[in-house]
Formats: C-alpha cells, structure tokens, sequence
C-alpha cells in the first residue's frame, strides 16, 4: 500500500515554480539597476553639460573664443540634445571665422527647435553674411511665420530689401522691427534713419537720429550716427550744423574722401572758407585719384578771389 505524501515533503515542481519566481525577480532587480545606473549617468551627462555650456558663455563674454569654443565643443559632445550648447557653440564658430561649420551647426539644430524664430533668424543673418541672401529670404520668413512680431526677422528683411534696392520695401520692414522691439533699438533706427535720408525724407531721418541720441545718452556717438546726422543737416540746407558735425567726427575718426568732400562742400556753403579748403585737402590727400576732390582743390583760387572781392566792395 503506498502512502500519500505529506503536506510537508517538497514537491519538485514547486520548487522549479519558486526558482523561476525568484530568477525573475533578480533579473527585475539586476535590470531596474542597470537602467537606474543609466539614469544617473545621462543626468550627469546633462549636468557636466550645463557646466561647461555656462563656462563657455563666459568665455565668450570675455571674448576668449578659443577657450568659449573648446568648452562648447565638448559641453554639445556630453548632451547632444541641448539646445543651448549647441547654439553658443554654432556663434563661436562662427566668431572664429568658421562660416561654413557655424551654418552647419545650425542647420542642424534646426530640428530641435524648428518652430524657434530666433534660430530662423540668427541662420537667415548667417545666410546674408556669407553671401546667400535668397536663403536667407527664406530663412527670415520661416522665422516671421514662427513669429510675426519678431523684431530680428523683420531687420533681416530690411536688409535684403536695401541689397535690393527697395528702399520703400526697406523702410517698411524697419518700422515693423522698431515697432516689435522690446525698446528703442540703435541699429534698427539708425538703418530707418539712412532709409528716410535715402527717400529724400531728411526731417524723419533726424528724428531716427534722436532717437538714437536717447538711447546713448550721455555717451559719444558712433562716428556713423554722426555721419548720418550731417547727411540729414545737408539735406536740409543746414550746412553749418553739417559741417560742424562733420569737423567734430574727423577731429577722432578718419572720415573717407567722399565725406571729406561733403564736409568742404557744407563749409563753403556755410561762407567758411578757409576751413573748406582745409577739408578738400584732407579729401585729396586721402585719395589723390578721387575726382570730386580734384576738382574742389582745383575751385578753391577761384572761390578764394570770389571772398577777396567781396571784401572789397
């Protein structure tokens, strides 16, 4: 007669269930550790990242490009994916007159943040600078469509329409980037300035210009605002307030023939004789082969004979 087991003898197949439990579980275990350690690794991936994408924006402001470009460099190698690595490492190749690789770089990123309108347009200033305005057209309005209010897109397409010669196309698109600028921005007026004097609107350009003056007040003006100041001064038929800000600029900044030019014309308009002899000749020394100041030197016995006479009578 065989006896029944009892309830407390094993059973083999109960202990093969409980091993393949229990394999389960260490492997579960094994696994979440693995993926915990993977976790832990990408986050300090992430974190050495971040570090190194902070020292190299400092570089950058201490215009250490160098340095800026091999921390960048590296801080993109650790987190791939980080969109602000990327970006700073893209403007300091280009600072380093690595054109190609910064648009590259760019491009790139695109698609981790297409919808990004400063990324449209920072490619679409790349794009213009190295010579491709049709893509940058484009680029400019990918960005507008990301953002209609986007200031910096609106600038870039004044710019290409000056390359165009729409002046009135121009003028247009800096008055919408004046407009959607977060305050008053120096370079926006300063191109509406130039693109008013240029449509033969002199008084709006000077109101550009004073514009500028708020925003550097206190401060010496960019010998360019002054420049633009005196073109408006002459349009104006203010030749001596022309010609004072044409003398104030050369006193510091070397100013070109055809400004030196400007700058003896306003005088002699203004009835100062001596001082526009003193600039034509500083023309033709600047550039002996200029025709305008050859001819104005050539003028100046006769204009000196014209003030003589007049003196006499």
């Amino acid at each position: 007669m065989i006896s029944k087991p009892s309830s407390q003898e094993a059973r083999p197949g109960a202990f093969r269930g409980s091993e393949i439990v229990l394999g389960l579980c260490m492997l579960a275990l094994l696994s979440g550790c693995s993926t915990f350690s993977q976790a832990k690794a990408s986050h300090d991936r992430v974190v050495q990242a971040r570090q190194l994408t902070q020292r190299g924006v400092q570089a950058m402001h201490r215009d250490d490009w160098e340095n800026a470009e091999k921390y960048l460099a590296e801080a993109k190698q650790n987190a791939p994916y980080d969109l602000q690595a990327r970006v700073h490492y893209a403007e300091t190749l280009w600072k380093t007159g690595k054109q190609a690789e910064a648009i590259k770089e760019i491009e790139n990123t695109l698609p981790l943040a297409n919808d990004d309108p400063t990324l449209h347009a920072r490619l679409g200033r790349m794009y213009l600078d190295s010579g491709e305005p049709t893509r940058a057209h484009i680029a400019a309005n990918k960005s507008i469509e990301c953002d209609p209010k986007h200031a910096p897109a609106w600038q870039l397409q004044g710019d290409l329409a000056l390359l165009r010669g729409d002046l009135d196309g121009a003028k247009l698109s800096y008055i919408r980037a004046a407009t959607h600028s977060e305050g008053p921005d120096r370079d926006v007026q300063l191109k509406l300035a130039s693109t008013y004097r240029r449509l033969g609107q002199p008084g709006q350009s000077l109101a550009c210009i004073s514009l500028v003056e708020q925003i550097e007040f206190g401060q010496r003006l960019p010998s360019e605002v002054g420049i633009e100041q005196a073109l408006a001064y002459r349009d104006l038929g203010r030749n001596l307030e022309a010609a004072d800000t044409l003398a104030e600029i050369a006193d510091g900044t070397p100013l070109p023939a055809d400004l030196l030019c400007v700058w003896a014309e306003c005088e002699l308009a203004a009835g100062r004789l001596a001082r526009a002899e003193y600039a034509a000749n500083q023309a033709l020394q600047t550039d002996p082969q200029y025709a305008p100041a050859i001819q104005l030197v050539g003028q100046m016995p006769a204009y000196r004979q014209q003030a003589q006479q007049a003196m006499r009578r």
